[in-house]
């Protein structure tokens, strides 16, 4: 099988199957009624795509990738991942729905989780959505532990707006040791003028222990992209960091003044014309000179990071590179995963390679002051997000390293790190893919939070849910509460069904190991086909004793493809999809 023969077939598997074509993207955005889409260049495939619910607008590249650089370029090592080749049966009991809420968020946002009146109990800040019959708000929901159900507490106040954006984040802006919370919203407009945007930050009003005090405003006439707060150059006092859309591209820092509690703005970036369009931030000191890294990603693929230079008491552009993609929007960091010394940025995005839709995630690392390297790239196949895109970094089973939560449209994965000291690998540690016809929605993002404070942290599944024959939906949030996470020994693990698990790696080249159980001494047939459902290999054919077992298949003689492996055991049938890659 010749290269181009199996691009083609992973077209077919990634992109027909799943919708995942450009045409067949550009048709859902079309039929969407909470979207308008626009082609900004008759000659390219770049799309400028607005929320008519939030507002917001992004834009998307749906070119086919071409690399900016040819040749010289370090080789990273980069793991891929087929989420429609998983058998998904071996995640079930992993999580389990729990319960949902009334909020939600607007793609690409989330909701945004803590305990701001500090009473021990978390809560929920999201849109209270729905279009029939209309509500839109945006509120608060606390838990209470004695039902253990999220309670409605208050909505946040409408004083001098036209509109609300959604929830950013919860930070303590004015440092007087009280948590604030951080929203957008426009200020009323005219026919032939948009409003003012606002950034309100709001704290606890003392009557009624509810985040509904306005602190101040902080205005702009550009879409704030993923604006944060936080302490980036040295000085007592927060900084606002920002990618700017609107009258002009920019990025932009804000400087709040606790004598007067105003904001000012005191750098502006204008974003180059070939760069076009900046969103993503991440803002946590990477390269270990005390000054954050702020890093931003770009419709082309570039990665941009700011910091604060001491020499000109100001911020700056320090350090341009490639995303290895188009639509780098995705921006996380990591607390050194890999246990070198040294945090980590991630940065994300997707494009079309030869027609097959892919995700990309590529790990930045310190290489030297204002000087950064990847080191690692997994590439999820298949998958080109437009209502959910984001990523974020949690420590599931509590050792110490964090995994890599990630949410792409219908599709949720968390991604456990297998590797050692500069030697970067991970493997699927779960996965959940979305039954539209099941759920009456779509995925708009997710994010996790110990919700009860059990040392475990709760899957939070933003959803738009549809009604009235697809013409109305409202904002839901799914909690889906971790029930099979505790690790035990493998000399402790009872058996007590037939199973045949997912093979790993996969892909693979040329050798992958196989598991399967067995509850008894039973016999076992384990064998491999092609997919015209010729008999490839025979595995296993032998009496198994109760309990795990795995077999090692090697491909060395066979052409790149998709196998199928059966096992059968007694009235047992169970097949599997790997793919071998050369």
């Amino acid at each position: 099988m010749n290269k181009r023969t199996f691009k083609i077939i992973l077209v077919l598997i990634f992109g027909i199957v799943n919708g995942q074509t450009r045409e067949g993207l550009l048709q859902k955005l079309e039929i969407d009624n909470y979207k308008s889409i626009e082609k900004f260049d008759a000659k390219d495939e770049v799309y400028k795509i607005t929320n008519i619910i939030s507002g917001r607008t992004t834009y998307k590249n749906l070119n086919n990738y071409v690399p900016k650089t040819v040749g010289n370029k370090n080789q990273v090592n980069t793991a891929k991942i087929y989420p429609d080749l998983v058998d998904t049966t071996q995640f079930t009991g992993m999580y389990e729905y729990w319960t949902s809420v009334p909020v939600g968020s607007f793609t690409p946002e989330t909701i945004i989780v803590g305990d701001v009146n500090q009473n021990g109990k978390t809560e929920l800040y999201g849109s209270r959505y729905r279009s029939y019959p209309r509500i839109n708000e945006r509120s608060m929901y606390e838990y209470n532990p004695d039902t253990k159900r999220f309670k409605y507490k208050t909505d946040m106040p409408w004083e001098g707006l036209e509109s609300y954006g959604s929830f950013k984040q919860i930070y303590d802006v004015d440092q007087d040791g009280k948590p604030n919370v951080f929203i957008t919203g426009n200020e009323p407009g005219s026919d032939t003028l948009a409003g003012i945007r606002v950034a309100r930050i709001l704290g606890i009003n003392d009557s009624t222990n509810l985040p509904t005090e306005i602190i101040f405003d902080y205005k702009q006439w550009n879409q704030m992209n993923d604006p944060l707060w936080g302490e980036y150059d040295k000085r007592e006092g927060s900084d606002l960091f920002y990618c700017g859309e609107g009258r002009d591209r920019r990025v932009v820092a804000a400087r709040y003044d606790d004598n007067t509690n105003t904001t000012s703005t005191v750098y502006v970036y204008q974003i180059p014309e070939d760069i076009f369009y900046l969103a993503g931030l991440t803002n946590q000191d990477i390269d270990g000179d005390e000054y954050a890294d702020l890093s931003t990603g770009g419709l082309r693929g570039d990665i941009v990071i700011f910091e604060y230079d001491e020499n000109i008491q100001n911020y700056r552009d320090v350090w341009y590179g490639d995303g290895g993609t188009y639509n780098v929007y995705i921006h996380f960091n990591t607390n050194d995963i890999d246990k070198n010394g040294k945090k980590e940025i991630w940065v994300g995005g997707a494009a079309f390679y030869d027609e097959v839709p892919i995700t990309r995630l590529s790990c930045l690392e310190a290489i030297g002051n204002n000087q950064y390297e990847a080191k690692h790239v997994i590439d999820i196949i298949g998958r080109f997000s437009f209502d959910a895109y984001n990523g974020f970094p949690v420590d599931i089973d509590n050792d110490g390293t964090e995994e890599i939560g990630l949410c792409l449209d219908q599709t949720f994965m968390l991604l456990k790190f297998t590797g050692e000291e500069n030697e970067w690998s991970f493997e699927l540690f779960y996965l959940k893919l979305n039954n539209f016809e099941q759920s009456e929605g779509v995925y708009f993002g997710a994010t996790m939070y110990d919700i009860n404070f059990d040392g475990f942290e709760e899957l939070l599944i933003m959803t738009n849910r549809v009604f009235n024959n697809y013409q109305d939906h409202e904002l839901k949030t799914k909690i889906y509460k971790p029930t099979a996470l505790v690790s035990v020994e493998e000399s402790e693990l009872i058996v007590t069904s037939y199973n045949l698990y997912q093979n790993y790696p996969n892909p693979f080249n040329p050798k992958t190991i196989i598991e399967y159980s067995t509850p008894s001494n039973t016999h076992i047939s384990l064998k491999v086909y092609d997919i015209l459902g010729n008999e490839i290999a025979e595995l296993v054919n032998e009496l198994k004793s109760e309990g795990m077992h795995q077999v090692e298949f090697n491909a060395e003689k066979l052409p790149s493809g998709v196998y199928i492996y059966t096992i059968k055991a007694n009235d047992y049938i169970k097949s599997n999809k790997m793919l071998l890659i050369k």
